[in-house]
């Protein structure tokens, strides 16, 4: 296996576990990984079949990061507007009692 091959199979590993255990910090520096390695392909003239196809399925991956992220901001949102709104009740109920 190349190393460029095995760069790839290896980050992606890296990605799909930090994913699994919603490590976003690790995400990001993976991310940052990612893009030296793809911009190392980029300079380069060609690539032989089994880089495109790791490109590809890291590009699946990156779909499924993207998703999981609108995911968790999406839920992140909601308790931050519940912990709002629990905290307005507060205030309502505070001069009562």
């Amino acid at each position: 296996m190349s190393s460029r091959k095995q760069a790839f199979v290896t980050l992606t590993e890296k990605l799909r576990g930090a994913l699994a255990t919603g490590d976003w910090v690790a995400i990001t520096a993976l991310d940052d990984e990612c893009r030296a390695l793809v911009a190392a392909l980029r300079d380069e003239d060609a690539f032989d079949a089994s880089l495109r196809e790791q490109l590809e399925e890291l590009s699946r991956l990156y779909d499924e990061l993207q998703r999981s992220g609108r995911n968790e901001r999406e839920r992140l949102a909601g308790e931050l507007t519940r912990l709002n709104q629990s905290k307005h009740v507060n205030q309502a109920y505070k001069p009562l009692g």
